[in-house]
């Protein structure tokens, strides 16, 4: 039983090793598993330009407020993803609260409930997190805080 566990910790650890990074493939994060607000399983598309990942109430504000100032088509029209990565959120909270929020909005979100997602996303606290893709490879990542900066990042 032992050596079973110690497999799943090293085969964990060794998914999970390290930060993306600029240079990183983007397929990576497709490793982890998204749901829409409606249950249904979505990957990051191929064509991506701009991921946008929230790991707090605060930040997922700030994005869901300034995507839903704009039209439905606004992220896919600039090659976008958004990311809210709420695993920490207790479940009773998610169902009860958030998902319904999340069902609202016209923008697609990427729902992460896994706790790896955060060990391998950089992140810093009151903090969006970009990723600027190029050819399917990290090419820049940068973290902002305001509506301003992220329209200019979105719009860049």
């Amino acid at each position: 039983m032992n050596k079973i566990l110690l497999f799943f910790i090293v085969s964990v650890t060794v998914v999970y090793a390290g930060f993306l990074e600029q240079n990183s493939h983007i397929a990576r994060l497709n490793d982890f598993e998204y749901k829409t607000p409606t249950d249904e399983v979505i990957k990051i598309p191929k064509d991506v330009k701009i991921i946008i990942v929230s790991f707090e109430k605060e930040t997922g504000v700030l994005v869901n407020e300034y995507l839903g100032e704009q039209d439905a088509a606004y992220l896919k029209k600039h090659h976008g993803v958004f990311i809210a990565d709420i695993h920490k959120m207790p479940t009773i909270i998610t169902n009860m609260f958030a998902i319904p929020k999340l069902k609202k909005y016209k923008h697609p979100i990427h729902i992460n409930y896994g706790e790896g997602f955060a060990t391998v996303v950089p992140s810093k606290e009151d903090k969006v997190t970009l990723f600027f893709v190029e050819n399917s490879r990290i090419k820049e990542i940068a973290y902002i805080s305001t509506k301003e900066e992220l329209k200019t990042a979105i719009e860049k």
